[in-house]
């Protein structure tokens, strides 16, 4: 059984500060700045980083914004620090398999991404599709369309 931790008010509210400043720059367009910002913020979260529950968020937070900015390298490194941390937690592990499996039909591995879909489907029904992009869920329902 994994034990969560808590982090201190103090490294919190320093986290959360680097994040705001992360999003700041996102909002600017400043994608270096972005990267740099949400960078400082990791590196806040104590070692082992894959026991805090907010590092998911964090991480979940930073994937957003690269993956929207189609910048899929950065996106792909917070991606694997969401598994990293569900796969000590499993605190969300439906919601984990959802995004690898976006990530995964972005990148063109249709039949990976489909596969994922399926398991968060039949696990949890519909509700990550809600408040994407309506070509996740159209994807799932019509893989021939995009597997040529």
């Amino acid at each position: 059984m994994t034990i969560m931790a808590v982090l201190t008010s103090e490294i919190y509210n320093n986290i959360i500060e680097a994040g705001k400043q992360a999003i700041v720059a996102l909002k600017e367009q400043e994608l270096d700045k972005f990267e740099l910002f949400a960078e400082k913020g990791w590196d806040l979260f104590p070692e082992p980083k894959e026991s805090w529950n907010q590092g998911y968020n964090y991480a979940k937070m930073v994937f957003n914004g690269a993956f929207k900015n189609e910048k899929i390298e950065l996106a792909k490194i917070w991606l694997n620090r969401m598994i990293a941390n569900n796969n000590n937690l499993h605190l969300f592990d439906d919601e984990c398999q959802y995004y690898v499996g976006k990530f995964l039909f972005h990148t063109g591995e249709y039949d990976k991404a489909l596969a994922n879909f399926k398991e968060v489907v039949k696990s949890a029904g519909y509700r990550y599709f809600d408040d994407e992009d309506p070509k996740y869920l159209d994807f799932y329902k019509n893989p021939q369309k995009y597997m040529k």
